[in-house]
Formats: structure tokens, sequence, C-alpha cells
């Protein structure tokens, strides 16, 4: 976030996806601003349900997405009472049928996902127009990523996914902007995430030798452009030399990283030496007793301040305890994997305010819209990997309630306006935690 940077002048806020955190806003002539995120499973979750939807590839949508309205809880997910597991589930059911044939019929003719595209007259730092290549392929990756569950029984979900992978396979690595700015910190995540999951699916045997060398040639450029500190950012004004100082690396990216690299290595894919241990000492550093974790390596030594809160960091932190738990770090047990959840739930009412604004750090606590999302994508990894039990079944059907709530009529989600990409990375990110949580949900209606 780097409190929006207040962009070095103000020098000392920046922001994911997550898709899911893409940017910190640029007050200056470039814009206001926002960024997007990452997302991985360690662990295959079963595919939800397929839903019923054409098998023929549908027309591409000929308005932008961007024209959506959004869809707002009436009942903030800290007060909302949780849902028994039947009523979840059907919900959760539903919405991911809606979904998707959102995805379908939202795909561009070329393949992918996503538009640099604005309706509004100021957006945020891109530094160069090659920041565009970041944001497209890191959303199209994450779509691509949701619909490899979906393709296995829906035809049009396969022609979908097989035209998102063949755009992708087409992109040759995406590099930086420039010295200081390098939005592809996301596109590398989230082209490693996928990467993973195609070897991890038999179905996808014929793209395995294609995305085996992507996911190696990710892993490289992780490695080459992690920081002195061992993390990663999106940003270092500070940069002299091949590798970002460290001063400005994010806890939530360096988090995300660590996933990512887990799951590659995992369908043995080579991930250099030292690169995940160096990246847990990063986040190490900057986590704090309250179970929070400082936005970044510039703000760890600032504890007091709001976006260091838990109410500022709830988004955040299910990426970080996921990438220590992913890199062995024994602190990260169970209950703080559930504690952390449950600290989410407890101040949903501050992120869910933050949700959709066109600033990113104006809301309370500094929250911001663009890691929502792929803060709850995170949430519902940090679930998968906890033990059974009644807190934890609790907290995964209030994030399938949350998921239901947050979803746009016409099948979308958004949490954040970056340029034309927001509702397809959010819609990805939305999908795999449905994907995720379902299982779960289904596990406690057949009472196991």
């Amino acid at each position: 976030m780097r409190e929006c940077a207040l962009l070095r002048a103000a020098a000392a806020c920046a922001c994911a996806c997550a898709l899911a955190a893409w940017g910190c806003a640029s007050t200056g002539a470039s814009g206001a601003g926002g960024a997007p995120p990452s997302a991985g499973s360690g662990v295959a979750a079963a595919p939800a349900p397929a839903a019923t939807a054409s098998t023929a590839a549908p027309a591409p949508a000929t308005a932008p997405a961007s024209a959506t309205a959004i869809q707002r809880p009436a009942i903030s997910g800290s007060q909302r009472p949780i849902s028994d597991a039947p009523r979840a589930l059907a919900a959760a059911r539903a919405a991911y049928a809606k979904g998707l044939a959102w995805i379908l019929a939202n795909q561009r003719p070329d393949g992918s996902f996503g538009t640099f595209e604005s309706p509004r007259a100021r957006e945020i730092y891109l530094d160069t127009q090659a920041s565009h290549r970041a944001f497209h392929t890191a959303t199209t990756a994450l779509v691509c990523w949701a619909l490899l569950a979906p393709a296995h029984g829906n035809p049009a979900a396969a022609a979908a996914l097989e035209r998102g992978l063949a755009w992708l396979e087409d992109q040759g690595e995406i590099g930086r902007a420039s010295g200081k700015t390098f939005y592809s910190v996301w596109t590398h995540t989230y082209l490693m995430e996928l990467a993973a999951a195609v070897l991890r699916d038999p179905g996808q045997a014929a793209h395995h030798e294609a995305w085996r060398a992507i996911g190696e040639r990710e892993a490289a450029v992780a490695r080459r452009e992690q920081s002195a500190e061992g993390g990663w950012a999106y940003y270092d004004f500070n940069h002299v030399g091949q590798n970002p100082s460290g001063n400005e690396s994010t806890s939530f990216n360096t988090g995300a990283m660590i996933e990512a690299l887990a799951n590659a290595r995992a369908q043995g894919i080579a991930v250099p030496a030292g690169t995940i241990e160096d990246a847990a000492s990063c986040i190490r550093r900057m986590r704090v007793p309250s179970g929070a974790y400082a936005y970044g390596t510039y703000a760890e030594l600032n504890l007091r301040a709001e976006y260091n809160k838990v109410d500022g960091s709830s988004g955040r932190l299910q990426a970080c305890n996921m990438g220590l738990l992913r890199a062995g770090d024994k602190d990260v047990t169970p209950e703080v994997l559930v504690r952390g959840v449950e600290l989410l739930r407890e101040t949903h009412h501050y992120i869910e305010i933050a949700r959709g604004r066109v600033m990113p750090h104006e809301a309370y606590y500094r929250c911001s819209g663009y890691y929502y999302f792929f803060g709850h994508y995170y949430c519902a990894r940090v679930l998968q990997e906890s033990p059974p039990g009644p807190r934890r079944d609790a907290m995964v059907r209030w994030l399938a309630d949350q998921m239901v709530a947050d979803q746009n009529k016409d099948g979308s989600w958004f949490d954040y306006p970056l340029y034309g990409y927001g509702f397809a990375y959010a819609t990805g990110f939305a999908m795999r935690t449905l994907e995720i949580v379902t299982p779960m949900l289904e596990r406690q209606v057949a009472g196991n």
C-alpha cells in the first residue's frame, strides 16, 4: 500500500492478486490507483459441481464489464448470521454456476480476459504502458485457473480454457515496466500457480510440456527479481541493480509468491535454492504479535500505523500465514491459521467499506479494495490446510456466505476499478474460493 505511497513525496505506502493487489494509487498525472493480487492451491481441490451452460463457445460480451452494477450486502460480514451447511452449500453451488456463466460470456475474442479500457478519467500509476501486459496476463491466468475444474465436465468451459491457455502460451516472458515499477510480480505469481495446476491436471496433458517450461521460466524470474531482503513487491523507488533493494517489499506479495513456488515445486518444477527460505525470513520480520503483518518492509518498524493493525491487515494476513505455513514455519500453528480467519470475520466491515472505492486506501485503517478477493481466496486456502473442527467449519460456511453475498446480479464479482481488469480478476479469485470451500461444505452436509 505504501499508504498510497503518498507516492514518495509523502513516501510511505504501497500495495496484490490478487488477482487479486496490482499497484498503489498515484494522485499525480497518471491518475488515482489500485493494486491486485495472487492465488494458489497446494492441495488439489475437488472440482465444484459443473455449472449448466451451453456447449457452444459464447459470443464475447459487447459491453465492457466495467459497466456492471456492484452488489453490496445488506448486512456486514462481521454481523451476518452464519448459514447452516445445507443452505451454504446450495447457495455456493448457485453462485459458482452464475460466475462460470459470466466468465464464458466475457472472454475476449483472442482468448484473454480483461481490457486496458477504463470507464474513468484517472487511473492508477502505470509508469509505462508495459504495465498493461502485466495486468492483462495475470488476469487471464487467474481466470484460466478458475476454468480448470469446470472444464472437466463442461464443454463450453473446456473450450474457453483452451483459448485462454493458447493466448497465455503466446505471450512470452512479461518484463518490468521500468526499474522502479513491476506489476509483473502478479504475472509471475499467477502464471506459476496456473502452471502447477495444469501439470496437476491429467486432463491437460496436451499442455503439460508448454506449462512445465513456463513454470521453470517463472521460477527462475522469481529468484532473479527477488529483493535483497528476500521479498517481492510491485514498486521499488530505490531500485539500483538487477535485484530490487527490498525497501518496498510487501508482506502479501511475498506470501503469495511462496505459495506459488511451493505449488510449482510440488509438480517437479525446479525452484532455485534459497528462494523460499529467503522469502520466509522476509515475512517473519513483518509479523506482528497481534496476528497482523506489516504492509511492507518500509513499514515494519511503524507498528502503530493504522494499516499495520489487524483492522487494516485482515485481508492480507491470510496470504502471509499461508506463505509461512508452506515454508515450514513451526509458529504457524492450526490455532494461528483459524484465528487469522476469525480476525478477518471480526473486522470485516472495514475491508467491506473499502471494496469498490476508487482511491485504494481512503477507507478506515487504510484498507483497500484491491486485496479484497485476494484475501478471501487465501482465507479459503488457510481453511483448506486447517484441521477440521467446529471453529473451522463455521468459518468455511461464513466464507461461502460472504462470496454469495458479494456476487453481482450478473454473476461477476468486483473489488477495485483497475482499468478493465477488475471484474475479471475478482471473479477468478471468487470462483477459486468457492471451488475450495464447496467440498468442505459437502463433507459438513454428509456429517463427516
